[in-house]
């Protein structure tokens, strides 16, 4: 199942510190899963929401790049 996850090769992983606080990059890897019914209509706007608000929020220096992982139907 992990051979279909395609990894965003412009992203970046976000890490945790050794205090325990996260270090979110500017380009930070943001799974996501479609799943089955209403996940088939929703995500795509969700991800268009989410992603002017970014833009809007950080002037366009930040990008969440979005990763597809698997469940129902797809995996």
């Amino acid at each position: 199942m992990y051979q279909h996850i395609k990894v965003p090769a412009n992203g970046q992983k976000i890490t945790v510190n050794a205090d325990m606080s996260l270090n979110v990059p500017d380009q930070p890897i943001i799974p996501f899963i479609e799943g089955d019914g209403t996940g088939f209509d929703i995500t795509p706007v969700m991800i268009k929401v989410v992603d002017a608000a970014v833009a809007k929020a950080y002037g366009g220096k930040r990008q969440i790049c979005w990763m597809e992982v698997y469940a129902g139907e797809k995996s």
